[in-house]
């Protein structure tokens, strides 16, 4: 028999952090803790949203605090963090769509073949699939971080405005896609033995018809 599960179990926290650039504090003293399901970072231009996003990757220096994973410390195989910023390095930029997405799932134990091909071809990635990544725009770039994010399985899962440089249909399935990760849609899941996920977004609003689990807006720098 399943059992109910009503509470998001916690993944993560962050206690008495301080880290940002020279000349540019970021964040002082902060505290706080994600559980299970959807959670938006929400800020302006400049206030750190992605410097967030590499803290809790395991990426960016921290100045004071600590970083927490509730089961532990996580391997690589359990976070997916994807930059979209970031300049592709030379084996990236030649690198084929299919040969990419295969290291991904030899890479993430859970990865999800059929959710990977549905989210593939709701964001038109499929005929994408023996370019090299040099080829692709840099709005389909960010539908390949975000599709492979979504079917890696990962237990945290970043990703940094997903909706920049997408065209109107994709934006909708990416705000669909996003809503299935919130804690009312995950627990069912997780009743029934689903690892739970905790997905956490940097945006700079609230992305219309999407229900938060939490939201942390930053201030303005």
């Amino acid at each position: 028999m399943n059992k109910e599960v009503n509470q998001p179990p916690l993944m993560v926290s962050v206690q008495n952090l301080g880290f940002g650039y020279p000349g540019l504090e970021l964040a002082r003293h902060a505290s706080h803790a994600w559980t299970a399901g959807l959670h938006l970072l929400q800020g302006d231009e400049g206030t750190g949203k992605t410097s967030w996003l590499k803290v809790l990757a395991g990426q960016f220096p921290l100045r004071s605090g600590e970083l927490r994973f509730a089961a532990g410390p996580l391997p690589a195989h359990e976070i997916f963090w994807q930059d979209p910023r970031a300049e592709l390095d030379a084996a990236l930029r030649e690198c084929r769509v299919d040969d990419w997405v295969a290291r991904q799932a030899a890479s993430y134990p859970r990865w999800s073949q059929s959710s990977w091909e549905a989210h593939a071809q709701a964001l038109s990635l499929r005929d994408h699939d023996h370019k090299p990544l040099l080829a692709l725009s840099a709005g389909s770039l960010r539908k390949l971080w975000l599709a492979a994010g979504w079917a890696s399985g990962a237990a945290l899962t970043l990703i940094d405005e997903p909706l920049a440089a997408l065209d109107l249909p994709s934006v909708r399935h990416v705000q669909q896609a996003l809503a299935g990760f919130a804690w009312r849609q995950q627990a069912p899941r997780v009743a029934a033995g689903e690892p739970p996920r905790c997905v956490i977004v940097a945006h700079w609003d609230r992305l219309q018809g999407v229900a938060w689990d939490g939201v942390i807006e930053l201030p303005s720098t």
